[in-house]
């Protein structure tokens, strides 16, 4: 394809520079001189413009992009076509992408440097998932990585949804599934989402390259596709034996060949890694319950008591009790500043922010000074964002500022880019 470098398209869209090509598209860095700003442009490679299949699949990925708005997914502008050139406007993220972090740091990762990604990610193909969205093609390439730290999925273009029966993705990071014409479904992510786990903590490596003595087929893809199908991978801890045997047994678990048997989530994976690095910590045996998975931890509980806002406001974070539960309603942390403490929800409301004036106050940037309250009535517990500028998620969506929403047993409430808190009614 002749590239399009120093072409201006709807007289808005400067491209400056060819940064990335595939098979079907390639990315431009554009300056769009209307917004002042950097933008991605994705163009449909010419010669593709005219074949039905290859615009409807380029049109599905605008598709997705727009009914997919979520603080970890790359945000999608426009879809336009000027004259034979068929594009889509999309956020430039200024950094880097976790492939050429692993190429370039030449060493496997630290735990703590895999969840820091993994959350993000796994919140992002969950929010994915509700909408019956599964990526199919999640790999380093596809995980962006921005200068502020934020981390953001990209390219939905093999995407599909729950009703689709079209197929794609890399062959190294693909299901069984997906080369036996089997169902794809979260599980298949998760598959992948594990390859890429594997690939951090072993400094490089994936399981499956088609480089098995055993291996059958003629093609390096035919021989990939054997070795998912039939072969089993190394055990983690074997390659880096720094990573402890309950880390490497999620990865394994991730990897099963029988999808029935992996994560039914990516939140339950997120949740399995996160309390198997952390199983050597000091501190009390603590188990929970989300949804109709029960997890079990060591990483402590603290007693750490948070300053009321107003004197008639009484908030306690505490420990649960020898069967992990809690009278009344409360909120457990997840991930983030208040992770693995339990703080209770009194009468009145519960003011969340980075405000030191805020009953629970997060630390992270991405949380506005004033960011959400909870509000305890007698008709149960609602949520409200408070204007914030990367917004409240329930359950993987948006709520409206100024709207409380009721919570119910098991909600996921997510504060700006990592605080993550689940509802818990009794």
């Amino acid at each position: 394809m002749v590239s399009l470098v120093g072409s201006t398209l709807l007289d808005q869209y400067y491209l400056r520079e060819l940064v990335g090509q595939g098979g079907m598209a390639d990315v431009y860095l554009a300056w769009d001189r209307l917004r002042s700003t950097k933008m991605a442009v994705k163009v449909l490679r010419r010669d593709l413009t005219t074949n039905p299949k290859s615009f409807q699949l380029f049109a599905k990925e605008a598709e997705l992009l727009r009914k997919l708005e979520h603080p970890n997914i790359v945000r999608l502008y426009e879809f336009e076509k000027e004259e034979d050139i068929v594009f889509i406007i999309m956020d430039w993220v200024e950094g880097t992408n976790l492939r050429q972090a692993i190429v370039e740091g030449k060493r496997p990762f630290t735990l703590p440097d895999v969840s820091n990604i993994l959350q993000p990610v796994c919140s992002a193909l969950h929010f994915a998932h509700q909408n019956q969205v599964f990526h199919c093609d999640i790999k380093p390439a596809n995980i962006l990585i921005h200068v502020d730290g934020r981390v953001l999925l990209s390219d939905f273009g093999v995407a599909r949804l729950a009703t689709d029966d079209i197929s794609g993705g890399t062959p190294p990071y693909m299901a069984p599934e997906q080369f036996s014409g089997g169902e794809v479904d979260a599980r298949t992510d998760i598959y992948a989402l594990g390859i890429t786990i594997f690939e951090m903590l072993s400094g490089g490596l994936v399981p499956f390259r088609g480089e098995s003595p055993s291996s059958q087929g003629s093609t390096v893809r035919e021989r990939i596709a054997w070795e998912h199908l039939n072969l089993q991978p190394a055990y983690l801890n074997e390659l880096n034996h720094d990573v402890p045997t309950a880390v490497a047994d999620v990865i394994a678990t991730a990897l099963n060949k029988d999808s029935s048997q992996r994560y039914s989530s990516t939140l339950d994976l997120r949740d399995a890694f996160e309390h198997a690095y952390n199983a050597g910590d000091r501190g009390e045996i603590k188990s929970y319950t989300t949804g109709h998975t029960i997890y079990t931890t060591q990483r402590p509980i603290r007693r750490i008591a948070a300053q009321p806002k107003h004197s008639s406001m009484n908030i306690q974070v505490e420990q649960a009790d020898s069967q992990g539960q809690l009278k009344g309603p409360y909120i457990l942390g997840r991930s983030g500043d208040w992770e693995g403490r339990i703080v209770r929800i009194m009468l009145n409301e519960l003011s969340i922010g980075r405000s030191s004036n805020n009953n629970l106050k997060l630390k992270e940037s991405s949380v506005s000074r004033n960011h959400a309250t909870i509000i305890r009535t007698k008709r149960g517990v609602y949520i409200r964002d408070e204007n914030s500028t990367v917004g409240t998620m329930l359950n993987g969506q948006r709520i409206q500022p100024n709207a409380p929403l009721k919570l119910h047993h098991g909600d996921i409430i997510q504060i700006g880019y990592y605080q993550v808190f689940e509802f818990h009614e009794h």
